[in-house]
């Protein structure tokens, strides 16, 4: 592991327990900046491994990208925790353990003595992180639960993020995952500080579920009220500064006010329609609303919007101070200009020569270092070494790969 005297997490030991994304990526972050991460996987393997498979992605022991964006820098192992010898593994990793996460399903978890309840006891000071698809009660408790359905199908943005008839979108792989293990991340910390003042360990919980609630926090509330649908008759926004427009070019542009009143006379001079400037129809979204002029502006909107191209127009407005951007597809963010500046994508080799540019942990500190991208190796590529250095012997671990504990 290399050195990480200048990260703000240097000497926090993590167990993972997980596999795929929402957890991963958590401990992916704590690892980042600072964080001694043990992984424990399978003889089977984090399923992750092969998603690169169905992503059309590399996916060999040593050029796994899709693998190494959520598991870069991790002590990689493979123990097989139905086994007593592996257990004992578990049970000695937890007694050094400041943190465990895992998304295990809790009923298994408990089968295998690992549950909340009675880790607690024997190491009270735990943060015990634990994650699942749609939370610990209710009538979907033991549901398995993946991003695309307790994220965005029973959280409603499949269904408002799009016109009414529409055949549902598909989210990119893992969306929910990766926002969701930000939550996840956060309790962890604040568990951290607040055992800081405690002595105490604590249970952190959460699931997809909340998170798709939480990420759309404002359309629950607000679709308690007048509107049931988020999405109306694009024809027909409420603003028709707040829309996408098709440009000269082929491409989208969208545009955004601040509060329509106080924005609508700049609008309308940068884009030459001053005349809205004194219709009273246009004098605010109410009056928009009860005339039905919305239509006749967003057309009209949209022959203005062709006459330059998406690039021209977005330069206009941003010098006007007007919030826009080019719609851009996901393959050209890996080689955006302003993404690169940032460092929020970065150039990792691996094996073969093989180059990716790959999404960083998107938190920058001026004073802390962070781990660059290490790309993940073997399974169990690490068990030797983190078996010796909890005491085992070479002759010891030889016999329990001969056992199949651990691999």
């Amino acid at each position: 592991m290399d050195d990480c005297e200048n990260m703000p997490l240097k000497g926090v030991r993590v167990l993972e327990l997980a596999t795929v994304v929402a957890t991963p990526a958590a401990s992916r972050m704590l690892c980042a900046y600072g964080a001694e991460v043990v992984k424990i996987e399978t003889s089977y393997g984090d399923e992750l491994r092969r998603v690169g498979e169905a992503e059309l992605v590399p996916y060999d022991d040593f050029k796994n990208p899709i693998f190494t964006i959520h598991n870069s820098n991790k002590k990689l192992t493979s123990v097989n925790i139905k086994s007593e010898a592996g257990r004992e593994v578990v049970m000695r990793l937890l007694e050094r353990a400041d943190v465990f996460i895992s998304n295990v399903r809790y009923a298994s978890l408990g089968r295998l003595g690992l549950d909340y309840e009675t880790l607690k006891e024997r190491f009270p000071r735990l943060i015990y992180a634990h994650f699942s698809g749609y939370g610990p009660k209710g009538p979907a408790a033991g549901n398995p639960g993946f991003d695309s359905t307790a994220f965005w199908l029973r959280s409603g943005p499949m269904s408002d993020w799009q016109v009414k008839g529409s055949y549902p979108f598909v989210p990119t792989y893992a969306f929910g995952d990766v926002a969701t293990s930000s939550v996840l991340l956060s309790g962890i910390l604040m568990a951290l500080i607040g055992r800081q003042a405690t002595g105490r360990g604590t249970k952190v919980e959460t699931s997809l579920f909340a998170s798709g609630i939480w990420c759309n926090s404002e359309a629950v509330v607000s679709t308690q009220f007048q509107r049931k649908h988020l999405n109306p008759d694009p024809s027909r926004p409420s603003n028709p500064f707040d829309n996408f427009y098709l440009c000269g070019d082929g491409r989208w542009l969208g545009m955004y006010t601040n509060e329509y009143c106080r924005d609508r006379d700049k609008f309308a001079r940068v884009l030459g329609m001053e005349d809205i400037i004194t219709d009273p129809r246009y004098a605010s979204l109410e009056s928009i609303a009860e005339s039905g002029v919305i239509a006749e502006g967003v057309a009209r909107l949209a022959e203005i919007m062709k006459t330059k191209t998406a690039p021209e127009w977005r330069e206009i407005l941003i010098s006007n101070s007007i919030s826009c951007e080019v719609m851009r597809s996901i393959c050209e963010v890996s080689s955006d200009e302003q993404a690169v500046a940032n460092g929020y994508v970065e150039k990792v080799d691996f094996a073969d020569g093989l180059q990716v540019m790959m999404p960083c942990p998107p938190v920058f500190f001026s004073d802390y270092s962070r781990r660059p991208y290490q790309p993940t190796g073997v399974l169990g590529g690490d068990t030797d070494s983190v078996l010796e250095e909890l005491g085992y012997t070479a002759e010891q671990i030889a016999g329990m790969r001969a056992d199949g504990a651990v691999r």
